[in-house]
């Protein structure tokens, strides 16, 4: 059992991540990191977290700091924390693209101490009212670049994700990235362009839409 973890966002990903710790007995107490005095208040209110705090002090506490942001921020907040973390210290994060952080991290220090993984599920919600427990169970993980990560930090990240029924899948950051968006964000773009076909065809005849079945519902 962990004794101290620290999610940095704590909204579906980050959430989801710190019921699956709790459900299971994996962790005794939980942190908190946030942009938002709502979202962590939120957080704790939903028993998310035990406790709100600072970067900073948060990963001074900790022995896991696991990132769940938007990928656009990873980079300069997992700079940051990896320029707090010491000795046995994990670092984790959830993004759904790895080579860019990768990349960024490739001399640093204490890069032995991040394993970059990415739990492959997700729905359309966001915030920490999105968190469900069970989230991963029957889901597979990735993780990138596990021969620059030590063995022993893989290995309390595997046995976290197994023990929250996860199967483990290992790739290179450029393989992970191409891979993820062929089956995810393809399927967003593709269906984004679907729907602004439909919209233009709605300019020229309304009637279409009496053509529609229950699965199309325009608002």
């Amino acid at each position: 059992m962990l004794d101290s973890v620290t999610i940095v966002g704590v909204g579906l990903i980050g959430g989801s991540f710190s019921l699956a710790l709790k459900d299971r007995g994996l962790v005794r107490h939980v942190i908190g990191v946030g942009r938002s005095a709502d979202s962590l208040d939120k957080a704790l209110e939903l028993g998310l977290i035990d406790e709100a705090l600072p970067l900073e002090a948060a990963v001074k506490k900790s022995d896991l700091i696991y990132v769940a942001i938007p990928v656009d921020a990873t980079v300069p907040v997992m700079r940051q924390i990896m320029d707090l973390v010491t000795g046995q210290q994990i670092v984790a994060d959830a993004g759904s693209t790895k080579k860019t952080l990768c990349e960024s991290l490739a001399s640093h220090p204490m890069r032995s101490r991040f394993v970059a993984s990415h739990p492959m599920w997700g729905t359309e919600y966001s915030g920490p009212e999105a968190a469900v427990h069970n989230a991963f169970a029957g889901r597979t993980c990735v993780i990138c670049e596990k021969e620059k990560s030590d063995p022993a930090a893989v290995e309390v990240m595997e046995d976290l994700y197994r023990q929250m029924g996860m199967k483990m899948v290992y790739m290179d950051a450029d393989g992970h990235d191409m891979h993820a968006a062929y089956i995810s964000h393809i399927s967003h773009i593709t269906s984004f362009a679907l729907a602004n076909t439909v919209l233009e065809k709605e300019k020229e005849d309304e009637a279409i839409f009496d053509l529609a079945g229950g699965g199309l519902r325009v608002r």
